[in-house]
């Protein structure tokens, strides 16, 4: 899956570089696609892609890290999906990305590296200086091992994580 962001490649030979579009909304997926129900967001991506504004980037990151957070343009709302435990496989949850951050809630997105999602959403918000908007949408997972395919709860619900995500990224305020 590749990025839907322009080729930033025209400055070569004197070339002018290629306007960057505004980017209103940035998402990011988490997960990966051989490791059972952690590929729902990338299949959920694959699947909504196509029918995107030209002002929302779609990022196929894997494990969230810091430098994808600091990588959304100034003024743009991020969505992060990913796949979580502590709910119900196939349940669909969507909060701000300010819920993630009292660590109160239920839901534990699985898809960073030695950092919580929690703390990198807030590393990433000290560091710009500024709190990142944007929302956070997951979808519960029941199988996570290497080389296993999506449960059957979670196959089911693909649409539903599409609507949501396209949901999240309609709502003003993200």
């Amino acid at each position: 899956m590749t990025d839907r962001a322009p080729a930033r490649d025209g400055a070569r030979a004197g070339r002018s570089r290629p306007a960057m579009p505004s980017i209103a909304t940035d998402i990011l997926v988490c997960g990966s696609s051989d490791r059972g129900d952690d590929g729902a967001p990338i299949a959920a991506a694959e699947a909504l892609r196509a029918d995107l504004p030209d002002d929302v980037r779609v990022r196929v990151v894997g494990r969230l890290d810091i430098d994808d957070l600091l990588d959304v343009p100034a003024g743009a709302r991020v969505v992060i999906v990913d796949a979580a435990i502590g709910i119900r496989p196939g349940e669909i949850v969507e909060l701000p990305l300010t819920g993630l951050l009292g660590g109160r809630e239920r839901v534990r997105p699985r898809s960073s590296h030695a950092l919580a999602i929690p703390e990198v959403i807030g590393l990433a918000g000290l560091l710009r200086g500024r709190p990142l908007e944007g929302r956070v949408v997951v979808i519960g997972g029941v199988g996570f091992g290497l080389g296993t395919s999506l449960s059957p709860a979670v196959a089911r619900a693909i649409p539903a994580l599409v609507r949501a995500i396209r949901d999240a990224v309609e709502r003003d305020g993200a």
